[in-house]
C-alpha cells in the first residue's frame, strides 16, 4: 500500500517542530518503500485526489489544504490525521477558554475529523483536549514528538559536554511562544539569561546546550515541545508552566538525559509500528 503525506511545510520549507517530527515519519514511510509522494496541502489539488484515490494519506498541518480537498478524502479515501495542535477550533488554541472546553461557534473541521481512519495525536493532554471536545473515538497517541537517529545520537553527544552558562530563552516571533514573557519572567527574577536562536537544529541544539536552564513560558497546551523535550535530553532543567506542558503527563517525563534519548528511540519504534498497521490495516 503506498501513502500519500501532505503537510502545510516540508523539510527545507522551514525548520520548525512539525516539519522536524513529520520529517521523521516521511524518512520511515521512504525505507520502508510507504512513499508514493511528500506533498504540500494547498498543491493538492481534487483531480490529484481523484486520481490517488487508492492510496492512503496521512495528513499533518492542513491549515492549506481546500475545502473541496477535504471533502474528497472524507468521501473516496483512507486517510490517517497526524494532528500537531487542535484545528478542530477555528483559533486552534484551547488556552483562550476554561478547562480547554471550547465553545460551539469555534468549532470546525469536525466532519474531516471523524471521517479519518485514525487521528494521531502527540500526547496524553492532546488526546484529552480532543476528547474533551468532540466525540471523536479512534484516537491514538504516541506520547512524544519523532526524532531521527540522527538526531538522538547528537543529543547523546552533547549532552556530555559541560554547561557555562546559566538561562538561555527561545528567541520566537510566534506569539504562542511567548518570548517576550519569558524574558520577563528572567528580569523579575534576576535571572542571568540570553536570548537564544539559530537557523539550523543542530546549530540551535549546540547552543542550547551550553545553558544549564531553558525559561519557556507556553502560550497554548503544548501537545509534545521540541525544545522541552531536547532540553531534557540535553540535562537541561526546564522552566515552564506543567500544566501546559503535554508530556509532563507523560509517565517518562521524570527522565532526562540518555536515559531520555533511550525511551525517545523506544517510543519512537512503537509510532513506527503503529503508522504501520493504521497503514496496511482496512
Amino acid at each position: 500500500m503506498k501513502v500519500v503525506f501532505i503537510a502545510d511545510f516540508l523539510r527545507g520549507d522551514n525548520s520548525g517542530g512539525a516539519e522536524l517530527n513529520d520529517s521523521t515519519l516521511v524518512e520511515f514511510l521512504i525505507t520502508n518503500n510507504y512513499l508514493f509522494k511528500a506533498v504540500r496541502s494547498h498543491e493538492v489539488t481534487s483531480d490529484f485526489i481523484k486520481d490517488n484515490k487508492e492510496k492512503v494519506f496521512i495528513v499533518s498541518n492542513f491549515a492549506n489544504l481546500s475545502t473541496h480537498v477535504k471533502a474528497l478524502l472524507y468521501q473516496k479515501c483512507k486517510y490517517i490525521i497526524y494532528e500537531h495542535d487542535y484545528k478542530f477550533m477555528r483559533c486552534r488554541n484551547p488556552v483562550f477558554f476554561p478547562e480547554f472546553k471550547s465553545p460551539f461557534d469555534e468549532f470546525t473541521n469536525l466532519n474531516f475529523f471523524r471521517g479519518a481512519h485514525r487521528l494521531v495525536c502527540l500526547s496524553k493532554l492532546h488526546k484529552d483536549i480532543f476528547e474533551l471536545n468532540t466525540d471523536i473515538e479512534n484516537i491514538e497517541n504516541i506520547r512524544c514528538s519523532l526524532y531521527s537517529e540522527e538526531q538522538l545520537e547528537l543529543l547523546g553527544t552533547l549532552n556530555k559536554k559541560e554547561k557555562t552558562k546559566e538561562y538561555a530563552v527561545i528567541k520566537s516571533s510566534d506569539p504562542r511562544k511567548r518570548t517576550q514573557d519569558a524574558i520577563q519572567f528572567c528580569v523579575q527574577n534576576k535571572l542571568d539569561y540570553e536570548v537564544i536562536s539559530a537557523k539550523d537544529n543542530n546549530e540551535f541544539l549546540t547552543l542550547l546546550n551550553e545553558f544549564k536552564n531553558l525559561v519557556f513560558m507556553a502560550g497554548h497546551p503544548e501537545p509534545t515541545p521540541r525544545t522541552i523535550m531536547e532540553a531534557k535530553m540535553l540535562n537541561i532543567n526546564v522552566i515552564s508552566q506543567k500544566r501546559l506542558i503535554g508530556i509532563s503527563y507523560e509517565d517518562w517525563f521524570s527522565l532526562n538525559g540518555d536515559a531520555l534519548i533511550k525511551e525517545v528511540r523506544d517510543m519512537r519504534e512503537s509510532a513506527f509500528n503503529m503508522f504501520k498497521r493504521l497503514i496496511e490495516s482496512d
